[in-house]
């Protein structure tokens, strides 16, 4: 072994002196830092200044929790009905496939798919006339015969008849005068008719269209050949239009005939009113539905077939309801809840209102507002009519803080009106209650 190295071996260790003397000093360091930080808290709770002077403005010693800022609305009573939203779509009141009524060629096709038409007066489709002009004829012709034929039986019966009268002839003979003549006159009949027939027939070559609406489908071009039947183009209905709508079999018995109901044509972000018109018993889909029909008017063609349409129907009779705007409503662990704004009867004069929660039951939507159910937890604290809900500023509040009451939009300060209803709002997870 080498000098040095025995030298450094019997040199002390002096590494952990120097790391104890690092953590002690760390220690002071965070100790003198707790203790400025405490000395500055007991300072500006006490209200003084580090020098010892009293701070200007500051909160007494003994504040509570500060105040803050909402807005609340009245809550309010108003006479409604509950609906439930359905869905369905429109439907034409009538829908045709018009055909030729005598066989022919095409020679004019009028109306083209989009046009509309006038029932009793707009030529869809002309036929050519030839042949109806010509049975017309002939069935002139074999008119006019067979009355010859007629007055000729006629002429030989009356001259039998007068000879009878003298015994000069057979009473056979007679009798089946009698019979040729009155087969001949019912001959002449047949003709007749056969006659009006054609007539008729060529009236036919002008397909007119059978009611007001438009034409939604041609069928068949100008030159075609057309037999009796034949289709020549569809027409659906105008003026009216119903939407079907599918009712579940709960509320069915609710929506009896005459029923009216508000429908909103999505589409359009449109409202309007019909009235219930007939109900399919056939329940059978899977989903336990039925389907209604609701009449309205088309809105001048505004309202198109196959449009979607939400449907408000009505599944209680009307009753007074306690309302607060949506904006009112939190939801907590507990469920949904509103916060009254209440001067507490143990509190000073001059006392800020405290925000106090109150458990509520939703039972539907009515626009921007719910109509809502108390549900107290404490004899004589319980919601009413005229008291103030907070509506902004809700989730900085704990029970009986302090609160700055602005006043908010919420529902109408007039007085409800006695049958006036309001409407369940799309999308409300709410149930209806049974």
């Amino acid at each position: 072994m080498s000098k040095t190295q025995s030298a450094n071996a019997s040199a002390p260790n002096l590494g952990w002196l120097w790391g104890l003397l690092g953590g002690v000093l760390l220690a002071i360091i965070v100790g003198l830092g707790v203790y400025f930080y405490m000395l500055s808290a007991i300072e500006r709770a006490s209200g003084t200044t580090p020098d010892g002077t009293e701070e200007q403005g500051g909160p007494p010693a003994d504040a509570g929790p500060p105040p803050t800022s909402v807005k609340v609305a009245q809550v309010k009573t108003q006479v409604m009905q509950q609906r439930v939203m359905v869905v369905g779509r429109l439907m034409e009141v009538k829908r045709s496939t018009v055909a030729a009524e005598i066989e022919g060629r095409v020679t004019e096709l009028l109306t083209p798919a989009g046009r509309e038409v006038v029932g009793g007066q707009t030529v869809i489709a002309r036929i050519d006339p030839v042949w109806s002009n010509l049975a017309v004829e002939q069935a002139k012709a074999d008119l006019a015969s067979a009355q010859a034929t007629a007055r000729q039986s006629a002429r030989e019966l009356v001259l039998l008849e007068n000879l009878a009268k003298r015994n000069a002839t057979d009473p056979q003979a007679i009798d089946d005068a009698r019979a040729k003549a009155e087969s001949d006159a019912a001959k002449v009949l047949a003709f007749e008719a056969a006659l009006h027939r054609a007539q008729e027939s060529r009236k036919r070559v002008d397909i007119i269209a059978p009611f007001d609406g438009i034409v939604s489908a041609k069928l068949t071009e100008k030159g075609q050949w057309l037999d009796a039947g034949s289709s020549v183009v569809e027409v659906v209905s105008t003026g009216e239009i119903d939407a079907v709508i599918d009712v579940p079999e709960q509320i069915i018995s609710q929506v009896p005939k005459g029923t009216p109901i508000e429908l909103t044509i999505t589409a359009l972000n449109l409202t309007i009113t019909g009235e219930v018109i007939a109900i399919n018993p056939d329940g059978s889909n899977a989903a336990r539905s039925y389907p209604v029909k609701v009449r309205v008017d088309d809105r001048d063609g505004l309202l198109k077939v196959g449009m979607s349409v939400t449907a408000r129907v009505p599944i209680r009779a009307e009753k007074k309801y306690m309302v607060v705007p949506r904006d009112a409503v939190q939801y907590a662990a507990t469920g949904p809840q509103v916060w009254m704004s209440l001067v507490m009867p143990s509190s000073a004069p001059g006392s800020m209102p405290q925000g106090i929660p109150m458990d509520v039951d939703v039972l539907f939507g009515v626009d921007g507002q719910f109509a809502i159910e108390p549900k107290p937890k404490m004899q004589g604290m319980n919601l009413s009519a005229g008291m103030d809900v907070v509506i902004e500023g809700a989730e900085r509040l704990w029970p009986t803080r302090p609160m700055i009451v602005m006043k908010g939009d919420g529902p109408s300060d007039s007085e409800p009106i006695d049958g006036a209803s309001s409407d369940a709002a799309p999308g409300d997870e709410v149930k209806p209650q049974q």
